[in-house]
């Protein structure tokens, strides 16, 4: 079972700024970024009011495991935090790409890392907050497709 976790998404931009939803998120080393990004499906950037895209969105082409592919990113786009008893809440600023074809929100490398979590097992779903104490085991949430 990959890793997911549960999150909040709060809206920073968009027809629904500060509305607040929750969803369980992949975390997806695959997905390399160079900023907080985030990857959601279209139906959950409507409900939170990104989408259509903003006026500030930007354009832009991926490269995916199954070739280029065409994404709207917003730029610092909404609040993100993992919905987790922690003694330090985790909480970023995210860009948001919104994608036409996935399922599900993809969290990237970036964001694992700016969250402080460590993948203790992939396989068996198995991580842990860096400040966790090491013998500290958290499992995977049930994904939940969009």
């Amino acid at each position: 079972m990959p890793v997911r976790v549960r999150i909040r998404i709060k809206p920073l931009k968009g027809t629904k700024v500060g509305d607040v939803v929750e969803s369980t998120a992949l975390l997806n080393t695959g997905y390399t970024g160079s900023s907080n990004e985030i990857m959601i499906p279209v139906r959950l950037s409507e409900i939170i009011g990104l989408w259509p895209p903003p006026m500030d969105a930007v354009e832009s082409t991926y490269e995916t495991a199954g070739g280029p592919a065409r994404f709207f990113v917003v730029k610092k786009g909404a609040g993100l935090m993992v919905i987790e008893e922690s003694d330090t809440p985790r909480e970023l600023v995210v860009d948001i790409v919104v994608s036409p074809m996935e399922r599900e929100v993809l969290l990237s490398d970036v964001v694992i890392s700016g969250l402080e979590m460590i993948i203790l097992d992939a396989y068996k779903g198995h991580w842990r907050f860096r400040s966790d104490p090491e013998d500290r085991v958290r499992r995977s949430a049930r994904p939940e497709l969009w």
